[in-house]
């Protein structure tokens, strides 16, 4: 929580969006009292888009940061 600066109740939140997106499945141990969070394949899949997306914007020379250059962003 805190290397994400969010608080419990922030965190609380935004595992109950990605449990109900199927991003995450809940597992509680009755044995140990505990409750673990485990990424599910398509949370895994939406994770590697993600990097991929990040890569295309970081290496496309159109748009960074919102600032449009001067080279057509969909050449034909």
């Amino acid at each position: 929580m805190s290397r994400a600066h969010l608080n419990c109740s922030q965190i609380k939140k935004y595992i109950k969006i990605l449990v109900v997106n199927g991003l995450v499945v809940e597992r509680s141990s009755l044995t140990e009292g505990s409750t673990t969070y485990h990424t599910t394949d398509k949370g895994k899949n939406y994770l590697e888009m993600y990097e991929e997306s990040k890569a295309y914007n970081l290496t496309s020379n159109a748009y960074v940061f919102g600032k449009q250059t001067n080279q057509d962003p969909f050449p034909i």
